[in-house]
């Protein structure tokens, strides 16, 4: 053992601990700000910081790089020591590190608020000239996920001493929790002490390959390329692995557990209301492993159960089945031990480098069957479709995969259910496709699939209710523009709940009319949705105070409900509208000229897009319009391409399979249609549409936030 400050001797495990930081970390963490201090003070600076990294490293499962480059501690770090963000599943983990050589690091109370402040900061997107630079890499994929239904934030408390908080921590924790998840799990936070940092070091230097034990019945066995085991294995097996080795299990697969999605809560019903079934609905669990040893406990038969014992091993397709049957295991053991699953294992042995990856990619690429896939089945749905080729000569379209029409051909099943929930009576809907649009397609009693679609709407009233929603959303765009901070956040996250009191206000009780005054509507709705949008942020400042969370806000359905009886009461009766706070309105600055937006770097950077999202190519100026017009509509997949996450070409046509730029792309339509007095030059992203907007004008979103921020 070494010597700390003071002359103590240096705990064992810490002096592990603080060994493996100062080699690992090495190089790899900003310490300019440190050159002022020497010896011990340096010493104890970094060491406090490489603990921050090593708590990223052990939440995410990063390399010592990524976790270096996750340290923001220093001056302007608002209370946060590092930061990390999952961008696939919009998790977020907010760090606060406390050193100590006797091993006896703890965080106090004021450290715990100042955390806590960092965090409302990060929430409201207050990024600029509040967190210093190490925070910049980040500021894009905080955006993203702060606006994303799947959003998670843990607090990571990482402490070299006992993973353990006073009382008054505790409770200003629990607090803040209890606010930000009122309308769902989305705050927790974690203790992560010295035991776990030494369990991290020790394991970092002897790997263990993880090895499990099952009972198989109904197996069958092949041979070559490489062994395979394939068979019915009980549940418990399973719930089993999971308690013993966690998410240690996945670590070869292309994701993790989701958590508690509705595909894992419909595994978990299934298994708690109808275990003997669980074997037919289950596509079951795939399993990569080095080696296979089997036992008879009886005859060798197929018709006789087998013991595996599985090496090394790796799920790389069921994740959410193993998690599902811990969890239900957990609610109620009895009643699903009665459960078996389909289990498949291969041993790969020396051929696991030139298979494991092919195996993990494809058995995660099958399309699973969701509730969305079932409304093609839905005789309303073909009803609906004939209603809008008939009544407005439009395209309406159902079945998940196909291209959404241009949005002025007409749209999909998914703008109707998000239009339609705007306009159901009660705000609760538009909360739920707050939260995605997979929540509208739930049936039973309290589904919201059937309240919308059950009495067949008619093509009028769901194309003027997308009309409506696009008009209500480009006044919104032109408001935040004019907003700041707080306010222009309501603006945006709270675009539904907007959109459902500006169609409580409007009169539609002819809209299903074949003469409903549309234009009238229109017009209307500009000055309406800005006298919303005041009395929102008004009440929202005024009834959850004005450091509340919006997060939490917009997705409660209580809160909504609140707020929509209040706004439309003070409507309706004419009130005086109340005024911005000064803070929420821009300060005055001289007129400059715009800074154009790289587009497709700005929507890559900000997962914008989604890969495979549809967009339509549409012709600017009456000229282009009649040039290339009867060349695109020889072939609909002509004006049709998919969005793919590359910083360049970014576009991939549906009418021969290429990946091009934007411009590219026009230029290349051009060419083909024979489009001779075509410009030299053109701004492809302003020519490829996505719900009423241009790539350009995504673009010109994103980079306006960042302006404003």
């Amino acid at each position: 053992m070494g010597s700390g400050q003071g002359g103590f001797r240096i705990p064992m495990q810490v002096q592990h601990v603080r060994k493996a930081l100062l080699r690992d970390y090495a190089g790899l963490i900003y310490e300019e700000d440190l050159k002022g201090y020497q010896g011990s003070g340096w010493e104890q600076r970094f060491l406090s910081r490489a603990l921050a990294a090593s708590a990223v490293r052990r939440v995410t499962k990063c390399d010592h790089e990524a976790a270096g480059r996750a340290v923001i501690d220093g001056e302007n770090d608002q209370g946060i020591d590092a930061v990390a963000v999952d961008e696939s599943s919009r998790e977020v983990w907010l760090v606060q590190a406390k050193w100590s050589d006797a091993g006896k690091g703890k965080i106090d109370l004021g450290e715990t608020l100042k955390f806590i402040e960092g965090l409302r900061l990060i929430e409201r997107r207050e990024f600029e000239d509040t967190f210093n630079a190490r925070l910049d890499p980040f500021k894009g994929l905080l955006d993203a996920a702060m606006g994303d239904a799947r959003l998670r934030i843990v607090l990571v408390i990482a402490v070299m001493g006992p993973d353990v908080l006073s009382d008054a921590v505790r409770a200003v924790l629990d607090r803040t929790r209890a606010e930000f998840n009122n309308g769902g799990t989305i705050l927790d936070y974690r203790v992560i002490g010295e035991a776990e940092f030494h369990q991290q070091v020790r394991q970092d230097l002897v790997p263990s390959p993880i090895d499990v034990e099952v009972a198989m019945s109904g197996w069958i066995r092949r041979d070559t390329p490489f062994e395979a085991w394939q068979g019915t294995v009980a549940v418990r097996d399973v719930a089993r692995w999971f308690s013993e080795h966690g998410d240690g299990l996945y670590e070869q697969n292309v994701r993790k557990s989701l958590g508690l999605t509705r595909i894992n809560s419909g595994i978990k019903e299934t298994l708690l209301n109808e275990p003997e079934n669980f074997w037919y609905f289950n596509n079951g669990i795939t399993i990569l492993c080095d080696s296979i040893e089997p036992h008879w406990p009886g005859r060798r038969r197929p018709d006789e159960p087998v013991e595996l014992k599985l090496k090394g091993v790796s799920v790389v397709n069921g994740a959410q089945t193993v998690s599902a049957i811990h969890e239900a295991m957990q609610q109620d053991a009895e009643r699903v031990d009665e459960a078996d699953v389909t289990v498949r294992a291969f041993s790969l042995g020396e051929d696991r480098a030139d298979y494991a990856k092919r195996i993990t990619e494809t058995t995660n690429t099958q399309n699973d069957v969701s509730q969305r896939d079932f409304i093609a089945l839905d005789a309303t749905q073909a009803v609906i479709r004939e209603d809008f080729l008939l009544s407005l000569g439009k395209t309406y379209v159902f079945k998940r995969g196909e291209p959404d029409p241009s949005p002025n051909a007409g749209c999909s099943v998914e703008h109707a259910a998000i239009a339609l929930a705007c306009a159901h009576r009660s705000p609760e809907l538009a909360v739920r496709a707050s939260h995605g649009t997979g929540t509208l397609w739930e049936r039973g009693s309290s589904g919201a699939y059937p309240r919308l679609f059950g009495e067949t709407p008619t093509a009028y009233r769901i194309w003027r209710l997308v009309q409506a929603r696009g008009a209500v959303g480009v006044s919104l765009g032109v408001k935040h523009k004019e907003l700041r901070g707080r306010a222009a956040d309501m603006a945006r996250r709270g675009d539904l709940l907007i959109t459902h009191l500006v169609f409580q206000l409007l009169d539609l009780e002819e809209i299903d009319e074949h003469d409903f005054d549309e234009e009238a509507m229109s017009a209307s709705i500009p000055d309406m949705t800005d006298e919303v949008l005041s009395w929102l942020i008004h009440h929202v400042d005024a009834q959850y105070g004005e450091n509340s969370f919006l997060s939490t806000t917009f997705t409660d359905e209580t809160r909504c409900k609140h707020l929509a009886k209040l706004i439309l009461e003070d409507v309706r009766r004419g009130g005086t509208v109340p005024s911005l706070r000064d803070d929420y309105r821009p300060p005055q600055r001289r007129v400059r000229a715009q800074r154009r937006p790289n587009t497709v770097p700005t929507l890559v950077s900000a997962g914008r897009l989604d890969d495979g999202t549809p967009l339509v190519y549409l012709p600017e100026g009456d000229g282009e319009m009649q040039a290339v017009r009867p060349w695109l509509e020889a072939d609909p997949r002509r004006e049709r391409a998919r969005w793919v996450n590359d910083r360049r070409k970014c576009l991939l046509w549906a009418y021969d399979g290429e990946l091009y730029t934007p411009t590219g792309l026009v230029m290349r339509i051009w060419e083909l249609a024979d489009y001779e007095r075509a410009p030299v030059s053109v701004q492809g992203p302003k020519r490829w549409w996505l719900d009423g907007r241009s790539l350009w004008d995504l673009a010109l979103e994103i980079f306006t936030r960042n302006e404003e921020n």
